[in-house]
């Protein structure tokens, strides 16, 4: 059996974006909407999962906001015309009923991480859909990650087991924690070294821990970079890692795909215009 978890934020940004503005008659933005719908009637083409649900970020700070007061702050906010869609794309996957996952104080990461390890647990498969590279740290034996980007204005989709991961990044899925440490990250006000130089460190001494363990045999300027990121590199590590324990009632039984609810998704689709 498989289950298909969307990282809700990250489908329906991209959505946003990649469809042009559209509104009803009297100014209600819906473009984010239809994109989001088209996108996810095609990963269920192409996937044909047997239980689906999709995980949101809730405005609430989380635990990695208390720990650090830098982290995400260069992003920007969500557009307004963004933002007045979605609570009605959720009330338009509840009419389609497919499930809605959520925890304050957690990331949708997390929560889609718990998903995918509850998911193993009980022996199904799990199919996450996202356009955050963080996620391939999730890659097991029961989690594939559909990596979503956009190219030349079209949605193009890349399927991640471990095999695929081996073979671009040239070790295991966990490390991406420990490749992101090496390299920081600039929305969070973390610095780090490149990415092909935090790669070969990696393939040279398999974890951060490695890296920072045989410092002496690193050449004088990178050992004095590293020396001096040390803080910031564990920082760095603990923020990326993805916790799969967030308190959610989850069961992949209680997300199979079910009937819509035709006059609720009527209703609003004539509303939407």
């Amino acid at each position: 059996m498989k289950l298909m978890v969307l990282d809700g934020n990250s489908v329906i940004n991209r959505a946003y974006y990649g469809v042009r503005a559209l509104t009803t008659r009297d100014g209600f933005f819906t473009n984010a909407i239809y994109g989001f719908l088209n996108i996810l009637e095609k990963l269920r083409a192409d996937e044909k999962p047997d239980a689906l649900c999709v995980a949101f970020d809730l405005k609430a700070p989380t635990f990695r906001h208390l720990k650090y007061d830098g982290y995400k702050a260069t992003r920007h906010p969500m557009p307004d015309e963004l933002a007045m869609q979605m609570p009605v794309m959720k009330d338009v996957l509840r009419a389609m009923r497919i499930p809605i996952f959520e925890c304050e104080g957690w990331e949708a990461d997390d929560v889609i991480g718990t998903i995918g390890k509850r998911c193993g647990h009980a022996g199904w498969d799990c199919v996450i859909v996202t356009g955050d590279r963080d996620s391939l740290q999730l890659i097991d034996e029961h989690v594939t990650v559909k990596l979503v980007s956009s190219k030349l204005s079209q949605t193009v989709a890349v399927n991640y087991d471990p095999a695929k991961f081996r073979e671009e990044y040239g070790f295991e899925p966990i490390h991406l924690i420990d490749l992101k440490a090496l390299m920081g990250d600039s929305s969070d006000n973390i610095p780090g070294v490149g990415p092909k130089t935090a790669t070969q460190l990696l393939l040279d001494y398999g974890t951060l821990d490695g890296v920072y363990a045989h410092l002496d045999a690193i050449k004088e300027k990178l050992r004095a970079k590293l020396e001096q990121g040390r803080d910031s590199a564990y920082l760095s590590y603990d923020l990326a890692t993805i916790r799969c324990e967030a308190p959610i009632e989850f069961s992949p039984e209680a997300c199979l795909v079910q009937p819509y609810d035709e006059a609720a998704l009527y209703e609003l689709f004539t509303r939407l215009e």
